[in-house]
């Protein structure tokens, strides 16, 4: 038995499936391919990047950090649901008076096509875009590029890249940031192999460590973007530098304060539980106004899935949706009277707990088996991404979507070449973390190097700006106010 990319019979997605040597019923999709393969030479390429490092002894700092890795974790695969075959919403648009679905398709770089696929209520007769409608706006793929030879795309602006994390090997913020920092050495590589000029100054800032005396450093005022801080005390001093140098500042992990409503210069990657939360109900009331919620209580104490569930039985009283609650203790009868025949039951549980997820299935396959025709969704949470080599098939048998501001996708060509670089040139694997902060990193670096090359100082990370397909971790900026950029990247992650 083994994975193939298929063809979906809808227009809308394009599917995993589980075959033996048979071929897919709507035909095979090749995965993409990229035709960058990696120099026996990296070693040597990572030294000259190490010259740039601006404090005592780096160079002996990554060789000492070790991320000890479990055999487990070299034998668990995760089979999730590729990225590139899911629809992927990256952010929602408040239509306007004046708004048009031309208009919109236009003005977010997608065609007309992408975003219907993406609303499907654009799709049903009489449709009329209405002022207040809220429009997904999903990514817009392009036909691959044929790459050229590094030779013939030199490009002759030199970015200066700065890292302000705690890179050490004392505590897991540091053995994190160090896996990070690795990740976006990694892709400094491969833009210097592709024509990049690029210069990467890093510093050691721990916890314990004063912004400004690192910023009296000369090499802080020549960098183009920098990357930090971990902590949120060191956030306002580094912010007030970076505006007064013109400097872009990427705040990439979870921090407190609201310096992006003031600091003009900051892009703040991480989306606070609340905002994923925002995003999730607005996905699901766009995707399933039309069927029917089963919510399932499953007696979890410690979950922290109150907040989605309630915000989102508030909305379907709001729009007078009915809904059904039972209790995954239940028995098979009263379970059962939670559904209805001949409309979609979209099951959401109030829990990401695994045993809870594998008692609810067992209910569901019940169910069908007394009842084939019962249509059945699952609409999960980012923690069913780890249980994908246990509940995979359910997933794709009980169309479930996962909403999630990531997608790991072990499939991945891209990913998988990645992932050997860091083992051949680190000796040893990443943590076993989702997302992955290698992959985070590589992305990170990625999306502004070649962003600020392409758009220069226009440069703001918006939807329309396409200079970068990521690997795993998708970047979307919208302006708050006055202030700086907060990423708003979403997608629905859909197994069938």
């Amino acid at each position: 038995m083994f994975f193939k990319l298929c063809r979906s019979p809808h227009s809308d997605f394009i599917h995993i499936s589980v075959h033996g040597h048979s071929a897919c019923p709507q035909g095979e999709i090749a995965p993409w391919r990229t035709v960058v393969r990696m120099s026996v030479g990296m070693r040597q390429m990572f030294l000259q990047i190490m010259t740039h490092i601006s404090f005592a002894g780096i160079k002996n700092l990554m060789d000492k950090v070790t991320l000890a890795v479990s055999v487990l974790t070299f034998a668990l695969t995760i089979f999730i649901a590729s990225a590139a075959n899911a629809q992927k919403i990256l952010s929602i648009h408040k239509a306007k008076k004046q708004d048009t679905v031309f208009g919109i398709a236009r003005n977010y770089g997608v065609t007309i096509e992408e975003l219907r696929n993406a609303n499907p209520a654009m799709r049903e007769e009489g449709f009329v875009l209405k002022k207040g409608m809220l429009v997904n706006i999903p990514e817009h793929i392009e036909a691959a590029p044929t790459e050229k030879p590094a030779a013939d795309s030199k490009v002759s602006k030199n970015i200066t890249v700065g890292i302000m994390l705690p890179l050490h090997d004392i505590n897991g913020d540091g053995r994190r940031m160090a896996e990070y920092y690795r990740g976006m050495l990694l892709a400094v590589s491969d833009l210097k192999r592709d024509g990049y000029s690029l210069t990467v100054n890093a510093w050691n800032v721990a916890e314990d460590v004063d912004e400004h005396d690192i910023l009296k450093d000369p090499k802080a005022k020549q960098c183009d973007v920098i990357f930090g801080p971990l902590y949120t005390k060191q956030v306002r001093g580094i912010a007030d530098f970076c505006m007064n140098n013109n400097i872009r500042l990427v705040i990439p992990f979870s921090i407190g304060g609201n310096d992006v409503l003031t600091c003009p210069q900051i892009y703040q990657v991480y989306q606070t539980p609340a905002d994923i939360t925002a995003a999730s109900i607005e996905q699901f009331m766009q995707r399933f106004i039309s069927s029917h919620p089963v919510f399932v209580d499953c007696n979890d104490a410690t979950s922290r899935k109150g907040d989605f569930t309630f915000g989102l039985r508030k909305r379907l009283e709001e729009k007078n949706i009915s809904y059904s609650i039972t209790n995954v203790n239940s028995s098979s009868e009263l379970f059962r009277k939670a559904f209805v025949s001949g409309k979609r039951n979209v099951v959401i549980l109030n829990t990401g707990r695994s045993p809870e997820l594998g008692q609810v299935i067992k209910k569901l396959d019940e169910m069908t088996a007394n009842e084939p025709s019962l249509q059945l969704t699952l609409f999960g949470y980012n923690e069913w991404f780890l249980y994908t080599q246990v509940y995979g098939d359910k997933f794709k048998r009980y169309d479930t979507y996962i909403p999630s501001t990531y997608n790991y996708d072990s499939g991945s060509s891209r990913l998988q070449r990645i992932e050997r670089s860091y083992r051949t040139h680190f000796k040893g694997a990443t943590q076993f973390a989702l997302p992955n902060f290698a992959l985070t990193g590589y992305d990170h670096i990625m999306f502004f190097v070649k962003g600020i090359v392409k758009y220069g100082k226009k440069f703001r990370g918006g939807a329309d700006e396409k200079s970068y397909t990521y690997v795993q971790t998708p970047l979307v900026f919208e302006r708050v106010g006055n202030g700086g950029y907060k990423n708003k990247a979403f997608m629905l992650v859909h197994f069938k």
